[in-house]
């Protein structure tokens, strides 16, 4: 697994991904997130409806998840 720029490319929506933002303090910082929409830099939950992440906190990197095991 490696990790996508976000300039590169956007996460698909409906799939869970990390990504990984950076907010101004010293470390990078990681989520797991479920995204079931983007409007313009603005992520919104896939359960709820909420904002997720915004172009505020600088979303920098995104990876998807290995495949489950069997």
């Amino acid at each position: 697994m490696e990790w996508i720029k976000i300039d590169d490319r956007k996460p698909p929506n409906n799939k869970y991904v990390l990504v990984a933002f950076y907010d101004g303090r010293p470390k990078v910082q990681m989520h797991f997130i479920q995204i079931a929409e983007r409007i313009n830099e603005d992520w919104f939950d896939s359960h709820n409806g909420d904002p997720l992440l915004s172009k505020s906190q600088n979303v920098t990197h995104w990876m998807a998840l290995p495949d489950v095991p069997n």
